[in-house]
């Protein structure tokens, strides 16, 4: 049986990855198409695409709600839809916050440019890695060093500005469309590998991401993940201890273990 100990460590190390479980444009792209064939690339689509890449990489700050769900396919035949949901806050400069929910566990991120705290509300537990560095070094220390993804963050890094299109064997606009009330350009693009869908807002001066949902036709069942997004901010208020935790006096401090070598 776990204990108590193990059963928080646990817990914590899935925080950061919560929101970066799903496949294809949250954790990186499909490969590059298997074929000869040439790209089908529709002109409209690429240009909405890639605006919508530089303008997410060219904000100093953002702040954003999302939703994640995607599939499981149970011995071969049943659908199981899973759930997160969360709330990411990043100053490019300053630090990055976020808080991920999965059933009834909470779990935030704290980094200030110099440590990664992760806060395991329910079991009042963190843990702590000292990691100096901007956003993209976060990520990829916290990755290599921890094994931990930090949630969407391909969407946010500035790496990833071409990462709707990177890979795509054709991309298709399928016009204008509504998503809770905003409208959106809806573009389908696909490779060897995998299919998938991008709504991206028609502010010209703002063309940021509402929706992506990932198909993979080659595993029963063609699961799915669907991502929204909401309550973007480009100018959000951040407070000057916004990106430092602050532990409670009978906070426990726990270790994060290194992925062990195989």
């Amino acid at each position: 049986m776990l204990s108590e100990r193990n059963i928080a460590m646990s817990h914590l190390r899935k925080a950061a990855t919560a929101g970066a479980v799903v496949l294809g444009l949250i954790g990186g792209l499909p490969a590059a198409a298997q074929t000869a064939d040439p790209p089908d690339i529709d002109p409209r689509a690429a240009e909405i695409v890639d605006a919508a890449g530089a303008f997410l990489a060219e904000q100093d700050t953002v702040s954003l709600r999302w939703f994640v769900a995607y599939d499981d396919i149970l011995d071969g035949r049943e659908k199981l839809t899973r759930l997160r949901s969360g709330y990411s806050l990043l100053d490019r400069e300053g630090g990055y916050f976020a808080y991920v929910e999965e059933g009834l566990n909470t779990r935030e991120l704290y980094f200030n440019g110099t440590t990664l705290a992760i806060y395991d509300v329910e079991e009042d537990a963190y843990v702590q890695a000292h990691i100096a560095g901007g956003y993209d070094t976060l990520v990829d220390r916290a990755a290599q060093e921890y094994g931990l993804e930090i949630p969407i963050w391909s969407v946010l890094s500035t790496r990833y500005r071409d990462q709707y299109l990177r890979g795509a064997e054709s991309a298709t606009y399928l016009g204008l469309t509504r998503i809770g009330g905003q409208e959106a350009h809806h573009i389908a693009l696909s490779n060897y590998d995998e299919d998938w869908q991008v709504w991206v807002a028609t502010d010209e001066a703002a063309p940021h991401l509402l929706m992506l949902v990932g198909t993979n036709p080659y595993v029963q069942g063609w699961p799915q993940y669907r991502v929204y997004f909401s309550d973007w901010d480009f100018a959000p208020e951040i407070g000057e201890d916004t990106f430092t935790f602050a532990p409670g006096p009978d906070s426990e401090r726990m270790t994060l273990p290194k992925p062990s070598a195989e």
